[in-house]
């Protein structure tokens, strides 16, 4: 593999000027997640709607940008040129790889094919037909269009074929960095979990927590999520010091990890009170089964 293409969705619904501007913050915070992890790349770019990442560690590279928020799903790909040739040896050639990975013998298959740009001979349906064939031709498998083993995908761009048989679900949201700053009160599982999800939604999160140290552990959970935001865990003697970080961060709001109970409605009051900006509090209003799914793929 030496490419990597990743998807966005919700960036893709914004105005031009507003999308490449996620874009670039988009692409910053990968670029960082690479780095970070100490992983090789050659250039990461946007084009058609896709960030294009050239790597020759591209499995390694996936395992870390499915943390970088923004993405919507990425694959692990080999980029050729886009002719029928090239694209036959290389789709025969990942799906044989694929099938040893799973060791499946005569595996059920299916092509699907997308032509992002329209320059390529073939359309998508002809294009699925002809590489199905010709892996049928050299191997013992079967097309099977729904109950199948193996995908192979294909996208073509400007005269490059990407090639490809995984596509890694990501956790989209909004990169990091696009929608300002706030202070993230940390002070147990349910706190982190509230810090995690504004930072889907693309706040940079400075995280402040007072007294309990047990809450460091929960903090480096998170930290791994929290490419393009520059927030460490800050110290305090006391909630009543936070106003100062805020002002100290230029941070628009404060996160709490808030769930309704008796006594909700009160302790929303103090919190008014207590802070200078408004407080957020994004679990209380969301499903408690959908509230434990995340906690469990983080995991907290």
């Amino acid at each position: 593999m030496n490419t990597v293409i990743v998807r966005y969705g919700e960036i893709g619904t914004k105005s031009r000027q507003t999308r490449r501007w996620f874009e670039r913050i988009l692409i910053n915070n990968i670029r960082e997640a690479l780095v970070s992890e100490d992983i090789e790349y050659k250039e990461v770019f946007s084009k058609h709607g896709r960030v294009i990442v050239r790597t020759n560690r591209a499995v390694e590279a996936s395992s870390v940008l499915v943390r970088v928020f923004g993405i919507v799903s990425l694959s692990p790909a080999m980029e050729v040129e886009a002719s029928l040739e090239k694209i036959n040896k290389t789709a025969l050639k990942l799906f044989r790889k694929k099938a040893k990975e799973l060791s499946i013998k005569n595996p059920k298959f299916r092509v699907t094919a997308r032509r992002i740009t329209k320059e390529f001979p073939l359309n998508s349906l002809e294009l699925q037909a002809k590489v199905g064939e010709y892996i049928l031709e050299n191997e013992e498998c079967e097309v099977d269009l729904h109950n199948y083993d193996i995908e192979v995908g294909i996208e073509i761009m400007e005269g490059r074929a990407y090639i490809f048989t995984e596509k890694i679900r990501g956790w989209g949201g909004l990169p990091i960095g696009t929608q300002g700053k706030m202070v993230g009160i940390l002070e147990d599982k349910k706190s982190a979990l509230a810090i995690f999800l504004m930072m889907k939604r693309g706040v940079e999160v400075i995280p402040v927590y007072a007294g309990n140290e047990n809450v460091k552990e929960l903090w480096l959970r998170i930290k791994k999520f929290a490419y393009g935001s520059k927030g460490d865990l800050i110290r305090v003697e006391s909630l009543g010091k936070v106003n100062k970080i805020i002002k100290d961060f230029g941070a628009k709001g404060v996160i709490k990890g808030l769930q309704l109970h008796e006594g909700t409605e009160e302790e929303i009051k103090k919190d008014k009170k207590m802070f200078t900006v408004p407080v957020y509090y994004p679990l209380i209003a969301l499903p408690q089964d959908y509230i434990e799914d995340v906690a469990k793929r983080i995991p907290l």
